[in-house]
């Protein structure tokens, strides 16, 4: 409740205003946030500029020390959004100390969706939840004066250990999720698997003999990796290990193109510790063949569906359902994002970079589902998708 009312009537100013916004969108899985001028003068109609999963949004805040009515903060947000044409953004993320209903959240982000552009939007309630999580207690104490209760700081430094080992395991891996990404990216992930395989195995091929001295051009008659084209309306397993062995091909010592054939547990090598254990390896075959022969009966359905919503639902609960069974020792991830972006390339007809990051909000989502509740894990789908938490027609 403090939380609530120390933001309704904020005292701090617009420069502690814009400081706690940019920290919350990095709380809330957002990077390269660039601040432009909390301390005064000409932003160039952006308080903030920043990234998430592959869009690009100008972040805007709007702190009155009053609550307002829905027609003031309609016009600051459509002020505001002048700023993502003249910065060359895909959207906005605006935050408010105000209470929105869903309604009047609906119709900010339809105002931005007629315009061609993505809106997320931070209100009151949904800033007081990043602020009463035991990521945010840090920034609530400093920028609202509240301190943790006894349970909250157990709570804060269990998380943060948590993070700290989410963190470390993101800078290990950054050279084998930007390879990763660039499966994530293409625009027809169908075409352009085993040209794409070639001319990197080769390339690798290249680099390997120029330091053995040795300039020897690789050979493409003998790749190792066999042609696939990859349609989801018949996924095998077969095609999928054919796939993992593409994306995992650069990974020494890996079992690329198998199934796993050992008990593995997510979150520790610990089980006891662990955040969830994937069934034994014994049962992965048959679960995953459920699983496609499932997916492969819907196609049709899907695939001549109007219903967006109905398509982002399939694509979600097939992610976590593919990334539960964890078939694979490792990559794991790489697999299913690439697959994502095979299903949205062919049943949402989308023709863009679908990158979907390793960072907080998705991996709670995960751990959400985990517990049955796929929703936000759909709304971390839907913004890798489309820039925006929800379709504007929703």
């Amino acid at each position: 409740m403090d939380t609530e009312i120390k933001l309704t009537i904020w005292r701090e100013g617009q420069v502690k205003a814009e400081r706690l916004c940019a920290n919350l969108l990095d709380l809330d899985g957002f990077h390269s946030i660039d601040p432009q001028c909390p301390l005064g003068g000409p932003d160039g109609l952006k308080d903030i500029v920043c990234e998430k999963n592959g869009w690009k949004y100008i972040g805007a805040a709007y702190f009155p020390t009053t609550a307002q009515d829905f027609k003031s903060i309609k016009e600051k947000f459509e002020h505001d959004l002048e700023g993502v044409t003249k910065n060359k953004a895909d959207g906005i993320a605006f935050l408010t100390n105000q209470k929105l209903t869903p309604a009047e959240r609906d119709e900010l982000i339809k105002i931005a969706s007629d315009k061609g552009q993505k809106a997320i939007v931070y209100h009151n309630e949904r800033i007081r939840v990043l602020l009463d999580s035991p990521l945010g207690f840090a920034l609530r104490l400093e920028y609202l004066g509240i301190g943790m209760t006894l349970e909250e700081q157990l709570s804060f430094f269990s998380e943060q250990r948590n993070y700290l080992k989410r963190l470390l395991k993101e800078n290990s891996d950054y050279i084998i999720e930007s390879i990763g990404q660039k499966f994530d990216g293409w625009k027809n992930p169908t075409d352009k698997v085993f040209n794409f395989v070639q001319n990197l195995y080769e390339a690798t091929q290249s680099t390997i003999a120029l330091l053995n001295k040795e300039q020897v051009r690789s050979d493409k008659t003998n790749l190792a990796f066999p042609t696939i084209t990859l349609l989801t309306s018949d996924l095998t397993i077969e095609n999928l290990c054919i796939l993992h062995k593409a994306i995992l091909f650069e990974t020494k010592g890996m079992e690329s193109g198998k199934l796993r054939q050992h008990q593995v547990w997510i979150g520790s090598a610990n089980p006891q510790e662990a955040r969830f254990t994937p069934p034994d390896p014994s049962e992965v075959p048959a679960a995953l063949k459920e699983l496609l022969n499932e997916w492969n009966a819907n196609y049709e359905r899907l695939s001549i569906s109007d219903n967006k919503s109905d398509i982002i639902k399939a694509l979600t609960s097939f992610h976590h359902r593919f990334l539960t069974l964890h078939p694979f020792l490792d990559g794991n991830g790489r697999v299913a994002r690439f697959i994502l972006s095979q299903q949205a390339a062919e049943l949402l007809k989308i023709n863009k970079q679908i990158i979907l990051e390793d960072r907080t909000p998705y991996l709670k989502s995960l751990m959400t589902a985990d517990k049955g509740d796929l929703s936000e894990l759909e709304t971390v789908l839907t913004q890798a998708i489309y820039g925006t938490e929800q379709l504007p027609n929703d």
